[in-house]
Parts: C-alpha cells; sequence; structure tokens
C-alpha cells in the first residue's frame, strides 16, 4: 500500500493508495469507480475484471451500464461473458449507475411508461451548462468540440464514439425493458453537430471565435429493425457563447444550468416531463451530487447482491407498511 507522503495516514484515517495491487491489499467489500471516461480504452476493464476476480465487490459510474451493450457496440473491450466470469470466480458483483445513465432513463422515464399501454418512442433531452467547468474536465473544453470549427464536430469525433459507451447501454436498456429485446436485436445510430457561437468569448482557457462551435448536440437514436423506438440527444454548451437546449422541446423556461425533457409517445395519451436543478451559487454541481448520491446507495444492494451483473430494475417493488 502507498500512501501519500503528505498524509501517511491518509485523509481523515482513510489510507490513500494510488495502485491497484494496493487496493487488492485493502480487500475493501466493495470499490466506487469514478475514472475519466477515457479510462474506458485504458485498461479499465482489465482493472475490473481483477477485482471482481478477487472477491472485490464494484460500482461504476463509468460504463457497465448494461455490460451486453459492449458485445456490438465497443468489440474491443471485455464482454459480458467475460465479467460475469471474473465476479462467479472471486463471488462478487458489478454494478454501473448515476444520473444518466440509470437513474433519469431506467429509473424515472421507464417508470412514467408503465403509466401507458403502448409505448412507440421516447425522446431523451439531456442540456448542461459547461461554462463553468474546469479546464481539466473530460479533457477540456476543446477535447469536447467547443471552440472548434463546426465542420470538426462529425459523428466520427471521439467524443461522439465514445458517447456509444454511455448512450448506446441505455438504448439497449430501455429495448429489454420495454420490448424484451436482446442487446444484439438493437441498432444504434449517433450524429453529432457543433452549434455556431454569435460572439467571440473566453471561457477558461478555451477561445471560443463567433462562428465555431458554442455548443455541442450529441444524438443516439435506438432502432429494433425499421422501428424507431428511442433518441436521446446531449446538448452541451457555453451559456456566455450560446444557450442549447434541443430543439422543438416542449416546454421552456429553463432557469438553470442543468435540465432534462423527457417526451413519451404512446397509448392512450403521450406524456411530456421537464426537470430542471436550480442554480446552486458556490455549491457541489448537482449532476454530480446526484451521480454520487446514486453509486452511494448502490453498494447495500451490490455487496449483497449474489455473483455476477446488476442493471436497474423499474418493475414495483413493495413493502410492508409498519405504522408509526
Amino acid at each position: 500500500m502507498k500512501a501519500r507522503k503528505d498524509r501517511p495516514d491518509g485523509i481523515r484515517g482513510v489510507p490513500v493508495v494510488t495502485t491497484t495491487e494496493a487496493v487488492l491489499e485493502l480487500a475493501p467489500d466493495c470499490v466506487v469507480l469514478t475514472p475519466a471516461a477515457a479510462s474506458i480504452y485504458k485498461g479499465l476493464d482489465d482493472d475490473v475484471i481483477t477485482l471482481l476476480g478477487a472477491g472485490i465487490n464494484v460500482v461504476s459510474t463509468a460504463a457497465y451500464h448494461s455490460p451486453s451493450a459492449v458485445n456490438f457496440l465497443s468489440p474491443k473491450r471485455a464482454t459480458a461473458t467475460q465479467l460475469i466470469e471474473a465476479a462467479e470466480r472471486g463471488g462478487a458483483t458489478l454494478h454501473g449507475t448515476g444520473v444518466h445513465p440509470t437513474f433519469m432513463v431506467e429509473r424515472v422515464i421507464l417508470t412514467l411508461a408503465q403509466a401507458l399501454d403502448e409505448v412507440d418512442h421516447i425522446r431523451f433531452v439531456e442540456a448542461a451548462n459547461f461554462s463553468g467547468a474546469p479546464d481539466s474536465m473530460w479533457g477540456g473544453l476543446g477535447a469536447l468540440g467547443l471552440g472548434k470549427p463546426l465542420d470538426e464536430v462529425t459523428s466520427d469525433h471521439p467524443v461522439a464514439m465514445g458517447g456509444d459507451i454511455y448512450y448506446g447501454d441505455v438504448i439497449v436498456n430501455v429495448a429489454e425493458a420495454l420490448f424484451d429485446a436482446a442487446p444484439a436485436d438493437v441498432r444504434v445510430e449517433r450524429s453529432f453537430r457543433g452549434v455556431p457561437s454569435d460572439r467571440d468569448v473566453t471561457i477558461g482557457s478555451t477561445e471560443i471565435a463567433a462562428g465555431t462551435a458554442g455548443a455541442v448536440h450529441l444524438v443516439h437514436r435506438g432502432y429494433l429493425g425499421d422501428r424507431h423506438f428511442f433518441t436521446n440527444e446531449e446538448c452541451w454548451y457555453l451559456g456566455d457563447a450560446v444557450t442549447f437546449r434541443g430543439e422543438d422541446l416542449p416546454f421552456g423556461g429553463f432557469k438553470g444550468d442543468a435540465s432534462y425533457t423527457a417526451e413519451i409517445t404512446g397509448r392512450p395519451t403521450p406524456m411530456r416531463l421537464q426537470i430542471e436543478f436550480d442554480p446552486v451559487d458556490g455549491g457541489p454541481d448537482p449532476i454530480t451530487t446526484g451521480s454520487v448520491r446514486a453509486a452511494l446507495a448502490a453498494i447495500p444492494a451490490v455487496v449483497e447482491a449474489d455473483p455476477g451483473i446488476l442493471v436497474d430494475d423499474v418493475r414495483p417493488r413493495y413493502r410492508h407498511h409498519q405504522p408509526s
């Protein structure tokens, strides 16, 4: 175990270690993984397999929201079978969670969809203002396509391709929950474009010239055969350059930096939903807070579960009423 030199006993008595081997030596009941998205392509699967095989449960906010999706979206990654085999070998459990994927669609929207007799299509839009994001977040604003010429913000951009891991997982989860479809039956298509800034601005260390991307719009569409059943949209914008929360939204009046819109088309009637986090001056980012709470809340269930992979289940659950 390697502790930080400036705090040999860790922070508030918690050991601080820097290697997978040191984590294995600690032998915790559960590890919560919150790595950068790029780690998925830099050996994260290997680390997760090692942890599971050693009997350590894993809750992750990066990937693993629907491990079966990697079989056709990211064929170079570990398969669900490999992850399950490691979990069974070590007697451990894996779970992917967060605000989105997992909470917003798999819990909130799919729960609302149960009120309809039939669902034809779900549109879900997540919009976030990145003006206050640290320069280092996700590789910086430029790495997201912000501030870039519009012809560089295309569907083969690394951010768009990386989105398959997250939003492809959501699409597979929706297909399984609503239509009992196998992951291999799902087709995912993506598009990515820049929304031009109407002025020159400097945000952090990033220069945004008028006409370059002051916002980006990432769209993943899910199909079963020719049936288009789900659309996920990510709108990441720089409020000082342009505010873009999606097109043709059923509602308006957003005030905060993080908002969600959902439209469920089906019978007997369509449903529409708008969710917004109010701004928190000087406080924690609400999306980050929600992701942390989702990860921490999952630990007891993951630790108690039989070995394997857990995914969110929207079927109704009941408990006995206990009178006060």
